[in-house]
């Protein structure tokens, strides 16, 4: 059987697909199910973190995510315990739909439904109007989806080492319109890569 003929797109896409299926994204565990998959990333990005920042992923809240999965699974649970976390939680995320929910504190998720019934049961048992919680939770969803792609979006403009418009419109019409499409017009992307820029020299003064 032939190998697989890895590419840097292709390596971006598995990773995504990954990520859509709400699987432990750390190194240790991808490399478990799919060791081809990080040697790959590594022998194309330098590292496995690499990688995942190359598919406009932030790893340290995937490792942060997958820490906070692996002390629930040894939590004990009580009724009383599933109602408090759940209003923990919702004093710091505006989405407590399901999905996001699940995707987050999946020990949690899977507590409420066995005290209750479902996820759905035990926010209604603190008084949510789950109606209310999906609107909320799609609009949550089209933010997040909107801020990576408008992320994935700086970060090829930031390859391209130029500023100029109108090259970038003479060179890639089609991704400038793109850009113009997210951020409205181009000053906002001009100001919102020098925020990216910033951003990441501040990450490595302070690492």
């Amino acid at each position: 059987m032939a190998k697989a003929r890895w590419s840097k797109e292709k390596i971006i896409d598995r990773i995504l697909k990954l990520y859509e299926l709400d699987v432990d994204m750390t190194c240790a565990t991808v490399k478990k199910t799919d060791s081809a998959l990080v040697g790959a990333a590594t022998r194309y990005f330098g590292s496995w973190g690499a990688a995942i920042k190359a598919a406009g992923l932030d790893y340290s809240n995937i490792r942060r995510i997958s820490e906070t999965r692996r002390k629930e699974k040894v939590r004990v649970w009580t009724e009383g315990k599933v109602l408090q976390d759940i209003q923990a939680v919702a004093e710091k995320e505006k989405d407590l739909s399901n999905a996001f929910m699940k995707e987050k504190y999946p020990a949690l998720v899977a507590a409420a439904s066995n005290y209750f019934g479902s996820w759905k049961k035990a926010l209604e048992k603190l008084g949510y109007d789950y109606n209310e919680v999906i609107c909320i939770g799609r609009e949550e969803k089209a933010k997040r989806r909107k801020n990576w792609y408008r992320h994935l979006l700086l970060e090829r403009l930031k390859k391209m080492d130029t500023l100029d418009e109108r090259e970038i419109k003479k060179k890639a019409p089609d991704f400038h319109k793109m850009l113009l499409k997210y951020f409205s017009n181009w000053r906002n992307v001009v100001k919102e890569l020098k925020k990216l820029r910033k951003n990441r020299k501040e990450k490595i003064r302070n690492s």
